[in-house]
This record gives structure tokens, sequence and C-alpha cells, in this order.
């Protein structure tokens, strides 16, 4: 029987296939422009709404850590932050997920990517080229750069640089990210781990003529984001769910990522491999409690 589907049931849903699929829209149109990589006021009816407001934006780079950064670190982000073509807060979600499996997987990417791959449901390839940097290309005409400049299990902050060139534009289309993921962490009514997630995105179009093309990039990169941010996150928390269930099987997941090095694969083991036992001791905890 397929790895997947023996394995991870759960992942191999067609729903979750194309919702993956649609992560190339997403690379293709805004990522290409600038990540290559990953509305209503903040504090209007639903605060886990989309929100392009500027006062959201405004808050956002006040929660950048910027004084936390070194010289060129500041530089690379202040010069997207002081003149962004185009500014989104995507939909808060909240998961269930094991929380060190979650900060395991933002810190190391490429397992995502290179699941999706061995999945068939992704073109995009996700190379390591340091400690805390990657590259990456979708296969449609998007190279990029990307960089964790800064990075807590509450706050990850990345800085990308990339272009685009392929059918959906008529010229090559370069740009600049920052990425400001903040998460916190919980338990649900029935004691669950549970993770909370805000990811603001701020683009910088170097291209002559950026401000018209951010205008017309805008509404599909917005609403295409929203949806693979959603759908990535539900990816998450089925990963955790299936490395919960069956532990025996994330080493033989590990095995097949090869486009990892030794050691993400090994940490990616060990982090995975004790989800179960993480499960067992909160359920265990909020029973006592609750006697």
């Amino acid at each position: 029987m397929n790895l997947f589907a023996s394995m991870m049931p759960a992942l191999s849903e067609q729903s979750y296939i194309d919702a993956l699929r649609g992560r190339r829209r997403f690379l293709q149109a805004g990522a290409a422009v600038a990540l290559g990589a990953f509305g209503s006021s903040l504090w209007g009816a639903d605060p886990n709404a989309a929100d392009s407001s500027h006062q959201s934006q405004v808050e956002a780079a006040r929660a950048m850590p910027l004084s936390k950064l070194n010289e060129e670190s500041q530089r690379k982000v202040l010069s997207v932050l002081e003149r962004p073509s185009i500014y989104r807060r995507l939909p808060g979600k909240t998961i269930d997920c094991d929380p060190e499996l979650f900060v395991y997987l933002v810190r190391n990417p490429e397992v995502v990517v290179n699941i999706w791959e061995l999945m068939g449901v992704s073109q995009m390839v996700a190379e390591r080229t340091s400690a805390f940097t990657w590259k990456g290309n979708d296969g449609q005409g998007t190279e990029s750069n990307i960089e964790l400049v800064y990075g807590t299990d509450e706050l990850h902050l990345l800085y990308g640089e990339g272009f685009y060139e392929g059918p959906l534009l008529k010229r090559k289309v370069a740009g600049r990210a920052v990425i400001l993921l903040r998460t916190s962490y919980g338990l649900g009514a029935d004691g669950r781990a549970q993770v909370s997630n805000k990811l603001d995105v701020f683009i910088a179009i170097d291209n002559v003529g950026a401000e018209l093309l951010a205008k017309t990039l805008q509404p599909m990169v917005g609403s295409t984001a929203d949806v693979n941010f959603t759908e990535a996150a539900k990816f998450l928390g089925k990963l955790s769910q299936t490395a919960e269930t069956n532990p025996d099987g994330m080493p033989r997941l590990a095995q097949k990522l090869n486009r990892c090095n030794e050691d993400v694969k090994r940490g990616f083991t060990s982090v995975a491999t004790s989800v179960g036992q993480r499960v067992a001791q909160r359920t265990a905890a909020n029973n006592t409690q609750r006697r």
C-alpha cells in the first residue's frame, strides 16, 4: 500500500491535495514577486479576518523585534517596511497541534515542502543553505532566498528575496518580503494542545511600475494566500494528529525525505515520535486538575 495512504490517511485526502496544489498559484503570483517561499480593522467585528488596513500594518511593524536584529538584518527588514507595495494580515488560525512539532516545522520548512513533493501535490523545492537560510523553486518560474532573521517559540521573523519569470506576467518581476508570524499556545475545552497564529506579510516590488503591479496583484495574492495559509495550518494539524496516532510511521516518513539533511531528519523523527507521549502527559495533568 502507498506510504501516505497507509501511514497518514488523513494527509492523503483529496481535499488536502487540491488545496495544497493551490499553493503554486500563490507562489506564481504573490510569493514570486517577493517571498518566493510562505479587510477589516484589527479591532473590527471579526479579529481573525484578513486585514490590509493601515492600523494593522502599523501594529505589525511595531511588533517587529528590530532592536534585537543585527545591523544588516535591520537594514533589510526596514527596506521593506518603509515602503511596502503590498501588506496583508492573513486570517488568524487556531489548530490542534503539538507545540514542539509546530515550532520544529516552522524552523525546518523543507520538511513540509518535501512531504508535499512526495505526496505529489506540489512541485516546490526547498533546500537549506545554512542554519537559518533556504533557497526555493516552485518549478513554475519562481526562485527565492529566505532567511529566518529572528525566532522564538512565540515569534518568527523572516526576510525573503525572489523573482518570478513566467507566463502569468509579461516580464521578470523581482521583490523582497518580510513575514511576521506570531504564535500563542493553549489548551482547548477537551484539554488538547492548541496553536494560534497571526501572520503579517509585507511585500516590496522592485520593478518599475511597482505600484500599478501591486494594485493588479493584491486581490489575487491576498485571497490565494488566505486559502493557502488556512490549508497549510490544517495540514500541520493533520500531521500532528498522525504523529500522535502512528508514531512508528514517523521514522519511515523521515527516511523518505530525500531533500532534507540527516540532522533535520533525525530532529523530525525525535520530535514527531514523542508527540503521543506529550499528549498523554497533558491529558493526565488536565485530568488531575479537574479532580
